[in-house]
Formats: structure tokens, C-alpha cells, sequence
């Protein structure tokens, strides 16, 4: 058993070197917002990143063991700051893509209002900056929900 505890930490600590190498970022980049994986954010989202699979598992532990996540998301750091805002957004755009994009089309629509407040956007002219770079970008429709939130971090101004 001491034998398996030891092989699993060894390789927890291979697979983290992987991944940094892998991923060679500045630890100022990681803990600036620069996004996180399923685990969400917290100390896991810098110590692990945004790589998918079995080490969500880890940065979920990692952010679970110390409170570390509701720290983050009350002080707006350990990427729970602005990305944060962009993920809601993308969360938002993705469940709601459809009747945005025809919001979008028409220029005003409450799921437009939405995703201004889900962005926390300032600008005033959101639903008309939202039509106008649609049109221009889009002008057949069919949009991606990428293609969306670039549109949407364009108009509020972010």
C-alpha cells in the first residue's frame, strides 16, 4: 500500500513537470487570469492550468483543500478575476447562443441586456455595437458561440 502511495505521488509530480514543460508560461501569466480548466479557479487553475483530463481531478483537490477557490472568487484572484467574467460570459453565450445571435440580428433583446451585465459592460451602446459588428462580421448568420463572445468583448469595450 506504502508502495502504491509512492508510485502515485511520483507520478502526480512527473505529470506536473510535464505539463509546465509543456506549457512554459510565467507563474505572473497563470496567476494574471490567463484561464483554468473544469476545476475552476483557484490555486489548482495556476498550479495545474487550463489542460484537460485526470489533473481537473487534482486542481480541484488542490482548490478545495484550503478554501483557497472562495478566497479567489472574494478577493478576484487566483484567476477568479477578470477571466472569470469571460467565462460566465462564455458559459452564457453557449446555453443562450441562439437567441442572442438573433438579438444580435435585431439589435436589442433582453438576452443581449443579459450578456451586458454578465460582462459588467460600460458601454452604453452595447445592443447597437452588438448589431452593427455582427452585420459586418457575420452577414449570413452563423455564428460560433466563439465568434460570438469575440464579437460581444469587442463591443463592451473590453
Amino acid at each position: 500500500m506504502k508502495l502504491l502511495k509512492v508510485i502515485i505521488a511520483i507520478s502526480m509530480l512527473v505529470g506536473v513537470n510535464q505539463a509546465f514543460a509543456q506549457k512554459k508560461k510565467a507563474l505572473v501569466d497563470q496567476a494574471s487570469g490567463q484561464g483554468f480548466g473544469m476545476a475552476g479557479c483557484g490555486l489548482g487553475s495556476i498550479v495545474f492550468g487550463d489542460k484537460p483530463g485526470v489533473v481537473q481531478i487534482f486542481a480541484a483537490t488542490t482548490n478545495g483543500v484550503s478554501g483557497n477557490q472562495t478566497f479567489g472568487i472574494s478577493s478576484g484572484t487566483l484567476n477568479c478575476g477578470e477571466s472569470g467574467r469571460m467565462a460566465k460570459a462564455e458559459q452564457f453565450i453557449e446555453v443562450n447562443k441562439t437567441a442572442i445571435e438573433t438579438d444580435m440580428a435585431r439589435g436589442q433583446g433582453e438576452t443581449l441586456m443579459s450578456l451586458s451585465q454578465v460582462l459588467e459592460c460600460k458601454n452604453q451602446d452595447f445592443t447597437s455595437s452588438m448589431k452593427s459588428n455582427y452585420q459586418s462580421s457575420f452577414p449570413h448568420g452563423g455564428a460560433s458561440a466563439e465568434q460570438i463572445q469575440a464579437v460581444a468583448a469587442k463591443s463592451c469595450q473590453i
